[in-house]
């Protein structure tokens, strides 16, 4: 049996370590469930195939345009702009994640299936992009689409708790300017994991994710797929929560966090309740089902 996510009955605040995904990895759900099986070896082709022939065709051509009895300026310039494309898409596919990366310690955040089409599924995530582990959480949303690999389902309005990856910002920003996101269930099939994965993220955040469902237009139109949340849109348990990093707080005047305790304030919690995380969805007849 592996080991079980620690959970209250109310959820851990965002960053705090018993948060974070923590559970064996099933490499045989893995490969029968996740799209991003074969996303390192598509690019690992790609970058080798299409940004070799570049870096070959740009190095081809620099040189021959300097060879010739009149020096081509054409050439050169095509070979200029080839070379570093080239290296760029070769770089890229040696540098592609395997599919078990995002679950090596990421954090859980909720998700909402909002449109299913064929095999084709887009999904809301919601996640704290603050970098300044003594200012207020920053929420955003991320809309992310993947191809369903068959054997897996996905519905529209069915909650689907994630692990939060692939952030990504420049080195100096308080805030991180998009991640992705990975659904738990393709790493393990036990039921009793991904429940508990959802009884981890607290109910404000599950309902903060639905509200988001009128964002999702304005995010398709977005190239990053990412917008971050007004804090006047955000509740007051998520903007001030008790604890950040797992350590009290004490929220001051200038909206800081001062540490009140320690990490040996957190302990193990009590064993989790059965409850599963509902939301209020309407059906297809007007009528809101939970």
């Amino acid at each position: 049996m592996p080991r079980m996510i620690e959970q209250t009955e109310h959820g851990w605040p965002t960053g705090d370590p018993r948060r974070f995904f923590d559970v064996p990895i099933d490499p045989a759900q893995l490969r029968a469930s996740s799209p991003n099986v074969y996303r390192r070896a598509w690019r690992l082709t790609t970058g080798v195939v299409v940004g070799g022939g570049l870096l070959a065709l740009g190095i081809w051509a620099i040189a021959s345009g300097m060879r010739g009895a009149e020096e081509s300026w054409v050439l050169m310039g095509a070979g200029v702009l080839a070379v570093p494309a080239g290296v760029g898409l070769f770089l890229r596919g040696l540098l592609a994640s395997s599919a078990a990366k995002p679950y090596r310690g990421g954090q859980l955040v909720p998700g909402l299936v909002v449109e299913q089409a064929d095999a084709d599924v887009q999904v809301l995530v919601l996640a704290d992009v603050s970098r300044d582990p003594v200012a207020p959480p920053v929420f955003a949303y991320r809309l992310m689409s993947f191809t369903a690999r068959e054997g897996t389902r996905f519905v529209p309005g069915q909650p689907v708790p994630c692990v939060a990856h692939g952030f990504a910002a420049a080195p100096w920003s308080r805030v991180w300017w998009s991640f992705d996101a990975s659904p738990v269930e393709w790493a393990s099939a036990d039921p009793e994991v991904v429940d508990a994965a959802g009884r981890a993220i607290p109910r404000a955040e599950w309902d903060l994710v639905l509200a988001g469902t009128d964002r999702v237009a304005d995010l398709r139109r977005r190239p990053s797929r990412v917008v971050r949340l007004d804090e006047a849109s955000v509740p007051e348990v998520l903007r001030r929560p008790p604890t950040r990093m797992g350590v009290p707080v004490e929220w001051q005047p200038d909206g800081r966090a001062r540490f009140v305790g320690s990490v040996g304030h957190v302990t193990t919690s009590a064993p989790a309740t059965a409850a599963t995380v509902e939301l209020d969805v309407p059906g297809a007849d007007g009528t809101t089902t939970r």
